[in-house]
């Protein structure tokens, strides 16, 4: 055998010692932040199975640790991404609008998560449409004025009595989690008597006696929309550019995953959440008509359009485009 001359062997060795080592300028930490409920059903894969440890290693960055935070509202954690706290975060398309204006493009969507209808849930036997809101009615909503589901009321106020009186509804509204307004929604004790919410909330209220649908998103938009949006921060994306495809890589197999193994990722969230449902229920509701696992962004434009026209917003995007990062712009979004 021929022996391989000391420089070379030299040469080989460091070559495989910095094939081992993190990229340089590559974060050794990835944080990652989420909130409740079904709609982050692929974050809650991502972190049980590792994913993104898994497709770190894979791009070269070693034993990247990954830290997931839960947080209660979007403002929150709007504030820890700029602030530099996290660097992904789950937003709805309103929110990503927001912050997209707001930093200059600075902070861009990486992708979508998701279509999952939203609906407006009353316990109220006056309440059948929007014109019987009196101002002892309250509507629990994850965040007044500025959530998907304050601006989708003011769509809908908007449509109904013109775009003047868009904020009819908005000193109806109050701050809650998706999970705290289920609470004082289903009491009954409360002066919560209606709850703009998301599944498996939706169905968990439409179960109890008395409680019925008013209108859902797709009605006020005429289609489906992405209930959640990825975004991060073009510092990030830019300077950290394996780190943020070991984060798409990871949230690609996930959605794959889901739509695969729907039983499994029943089970991981409900084992992940400690969530009480029964498995069949909570498979019915991955399962009803309008929800889907997909990464395209739908109807982000429509939003970002009634945000800009009643003065909410002050820039507006051209395109769908213009709020996401180019490996997102070869998907039919909208």
């Amino acid at each position: 055998m021929k022996r391989r001359s000391f420089p070379v062997l030299l040469a080989f060795l460091a070559a495989s010692l910095f094939a081992a080592l993190p990229a340089r300028g590559e974060p050794n930490e990835i944080r990652i932040a989420k909130q409740y409920g079904l709609g982050y059903l692929q974050l809650i894969v991502m972190e049980d199975q590792k994913l993104v440890e898994k497709h770190a290693k894979a791009q070269g960055l070693g034993d990247v640790k990954v830290n997931w935070a839960t947080f209660r509202s979007s403002d929150v954690m709007n504030d820890a991404l700029l602030s530099g706290s996290v660097d992904f975060v789950c937003l709805g398309p309103t929110g990503i609008a927001t912050i997209w204006a707001k930093t200059g493009g600075q902070v861009k969507g990486v992708s979508g998560l998701n279509f999952i209808p939203l609906q407006l849930n009353t316990r109220s036997d006056h309440i059948k449409g929007i014109r019987d809101f009196t101002e002892k009615d309250k509507i629990a909503l994850p965040a007044v004025k500025v959530s998907l589901q304050a601006t989708l009321l003011q769509m809908w106020a908007a449509k109904e009595f013109g775009e003047a009186e868009k904020a009819k509804l908005d000193p109806l509204t109050v701050s809650m989690t998706h999970s705290d307004g289920m609470v004082a929604f289903m009491s009954g004790a409360g002066e919560i008597n209606n709850h703009f919410t998301s599944p498996p909330f939706i169905q968990k209220e439409m179960a109890k006696p008395g409680v019925r649908k008013v209108i859902t998103s797709t009605e006020i938009l005429g289609g489906p929309i992405s209930f959640n949006v990825i975004a991060a921060h073009s510092k990030f994306q830019q300077g950290n550019p394996k780190a943020y495809a070991a984060f798409l890589g990871a949230l690609q197999e996930a959605t794959e995953f889901i739509n695969k193994n729907q039983r499994t990722a029943a089970e991981t969230y409900l084992r992940m959440t400690k969530d009480k449902m029964p498995l069949e229920e909570l498979l019915a509701i991955m399962n009803a008509p309008g929800i889907e696992f997909a990464l395209t962004p739908k109807n982000t434009v429509p939003l970002a359009e009634f945000m800009y026209k009643t003065g909410s917003l002050k820039v507006k995007p051209a395109n769908w485009k213009d709020m996401f990062f180019p490996n997102a712009h070869s998907m039919a979004g909208s």
